[in-house]
């Protein structure tokens, strides 16, 4: 009799421990944080994730091929616009435009006795074309003889040839001197060209050549950016499109800064949508930079699209999904109740509710965690 009471008892015990636990795990209330639903403004936001990049990216690269003599500059570098980055190897311009010079003034000297050649042809022929005069006069009178008056003529043609072929080379030694001169000045460019600057304010990115190399004309020594249009470009879903135009206001977060917010505009919409992600791009024009930043840092944006309205809504992270439809869990009457939402417009970690809860409602936060607690009562 007393080992069939004490079965019993044991049994009762069992009972009575297991109905108390089914009741603490599934009847009793329980406590969890809610969240007190309002009317406030919300901003009608389009999310979109990409990098930093450049605009403007260039290649430092020569014209010609040629050693590289010294760089100027190294990753990293900001520089200023007309800065030098890279000189190449010149002897052999140099050599060149040497000899070019040494010839120029060779022809500058033979200009200069063409010249006085010239002088003395001029003055060769004033005499001789005053004494044919003279004899024209005196045979004309039959003071002087035909053959001297022949003679005077011959001299006077001979001095006019003179001058006249002194001109010719004259003319051709001006062409030697422009040909030399010529030659200078496209050594003197040929030169410059040996000096790679900046063309705008830059930051030197990356350098891809080291001093001393042999470099060919499009083989890059380095890249740079311009430092004044970096901006973000940005992957949007072309779900979008309809509410994207240029000038619109966007808040930008690095994910190395996730707290800090940076402010831009987009400067410019791309026209054609991947086939493959069904995104398009989005170029943003920031209004300041981190203080550390790199291209192809990544960022996420969210595009103001049109002024704030006041309505009934609350944070995305307390909508919950069922077959796609999304739900609240709501306290009705003291329990936690699955309450079917319809949504609106969509802020940054805001969105607004149309139907389903109305301000002073209250929602269950962290609902993934308190699902199980559905149709359960809350602690007061």
């Amino acid at each position: 009799m007393k080992r069939h009471m004490k079965t019993i008892i044991k049994a009762a015990v069992f009972v009575i421990v297991t109905g108390m636990g089914l009741y603490f795990w599934k009847l009793a209330p329980v406590s969890v944080p809610t969240f007190e639903v309002k009317s406030s403004p919300i901003v009608q936001t389009v999310f979109g994730t990409g990098t930093l990049e450049g605009k403007n990216r260039l290649s430092i690269t020569p014209r010609e091929t040629g050693a590289i003599r010294k760089l100027y500059a190294d990753q990293g570098d900001t520089v200023k616009a007309g800065t030098l980055l890279v000189e190449m190897d010149a002897d052999d311009i140099f050599q060149q435009k040497r000899i070019a010079e040494a010839e120029l003034a060779v022809a500058q000297a033979a200009l200069q006795r063409i010249d006085a050649e010239i002088r003395s042809a001029k003055a060769n022929l004033e005499y001789a074309d005053s004494m044919f005069k003279r004899s024209e006069k005196l045979l004309s009178s039959n003071a002087e003889s035909r053959s001297t008056f022949d003679k005077n003529r011959q001299n006077m043609l001979v001095a006019a040839a003179a001058l006249e072929q002194a001109e010719k080379r004259r003319i051709e030694a001006g062409s030697t001197l422009a040909k030399h001169r010529a030659q200078i000045a496209y050594y003197n460019t040929k030169l410059s060209e040996t000096r790679l600057t900046a063309p705008f304010d830059a930051l030197i990115v990356r350098r891809n050549r080291e001093q001393g190399a042999i470099v060919n004309p499009g083989v890059s020594i380095m890249d740079i950016v311009d430092t004044s249009h970096i901006w973000a470009s940005v992957w949007v879903d072309e779900t979008q499109i309809a509410h994207l135009r240029n000038g619109l206001d966007v808040d930008v977060f690095f994910r190395t800064l996730p707290q800090q917010r940076f402010q831009g505009k987009i400067c410019r919409l791309w026209r054609e949508t991947d086939r493959e992600t069904r995104e398009y791009k989005v170029d943003i024009a920031l209004e300041k930079l981190p203080r550390n930043w790199t291209l192809g840092q990544r960022l996420e944006v969210f595009i103001k699209v049109n002024a704030p309205k006041r309505c009934v809504n609350i944070p995305a992270k307390l909508i919950s999904w069922k077959n796609n439809s999304p739900f609240v869990l709501c306290i009705v009457d003291g329990k936690i109740t699955e309450r079917q939402v319809k949504l609106g417009i969509r802020g940054k970690d805001k969105v607004e509710i149309i139907s389903g809860l109305q301000a002073d409602d209250r929602i269950v936060m962290m609902p993934q965690k308190h699902l199980q607690y559905t149709n359960r009562k809350i602690k007061k």
